[in-house]
């Protein structure tokens, strides 16, 4: 992330964060250190809170959406 950090979620061996950039990340917690896998973009405001459910992951941003 190039910006905060406002959010972080865990399901299985992946860590989600979201970010002030604007982006959210896809952590490999099996990696050591965790390995970045994916830099998910499309929102066009801070991304505050992650949560996974089952197979989905949602987030909330200042875009709001």
């Amino acid at each position: 992330h190039t910006d905060y950090v406002w959010g972080l979620a865990v399901a299985g061996d992946r860590l989600y964060s979201s970010s002030a950039d604007e982006t959210i990340r896809v952590w490999d917690l099996s990696q050591s250190p965790p390995l970045s896998l994916h830099s998910l973009t499309g929102h066009t405001g801070n991304l505050y809170a992650l949560a996974v459910s089952g197979d989905r992951l949602y987030s909330s941003s200042g875009d709001n959406t």
